[in-house]
């Protein structure tokens, strides 16, 4: 076999090998109980338990299924994809962390009123003055929020009615007005 066969071959091998998985960030599970006390905090009273519980399961998910480098959006005016960022997780164990000295202790015992006072300290430290698109890291409140105010759900309860936003129906019934939510919210 020539030297040259050789390192072919190699560097094939080398290039077809699957690359590791990028590292997660520390974040999930263990930090569920202070995640359902900011979620108690900053996501709206009408939801009620279930449904702030719901928004934030769906949010963890979004977490948990980032993937850096993943293909976003072609975006306005862009020829190509881009490549998505690092995830914005990556900071939220400690903008927690801050939020439970803000809170004097432990963020999660905290009354709602000692959180929300924590997170808008904490939130005007981190200087974001309008919430993103998408989670991007600025704050862990404020990309739940973002999460959870740009959903279809927070649409219709914006508008008290089942328009399930971005959902695809079929014409039948599109000339009826959308059923109006159950009281409650949801």
């Amino acid at each position: 076999m020539k030297r040259r066969t050789l390192m072919q071959s190699a560097l094939g091998v080398v290039a077809l090998r699957p690359r590791a998985a990028a590292a997660q960030p520390a974040f999930g599970d263990t930090h569920l109980d202070r995640m359902r006390a900011l979620a108690d905090a900053v996501l709206p009273q009408a939801l009620g338990e279930a449904g702030r519980a719901q928004a934030l399961t769906q949010f963890m998910i979004w977490v948990r299924d980032y993937r850096e480098g993943a293909d976003g959006d072609h975006g306005y005016g862009h020829v190509g994809p881009r490549r998505l960022p690092p995830s914005p997780a990556l900071k939220y164990p400690a903008q927690l962390d801050d939020l439970d000295r803000r809170a004097g202790g432990t963020f999660a015992a905290a009354s709602v009123a000692e959180r929300q006072r924590a997170v808008s300290a904490a939130i005007e430290a981190a200087d974001v003055r309008n919430l993103p698109g998408r989670p991007n890291g600025g704050h862990v409140a404020t990309d739940l929020m973002a999460h959870y105010f740009n959903s279809p759900g927070a649409n219709d309860l914006a508008y008290g009615r089942r328009i399930m936003r971005g959902a695809c129906r079929d014409l039948d019934g599109s000339e009826q007005r959308p059923t109006a939510l159950p009281t409650g919210g949801r």
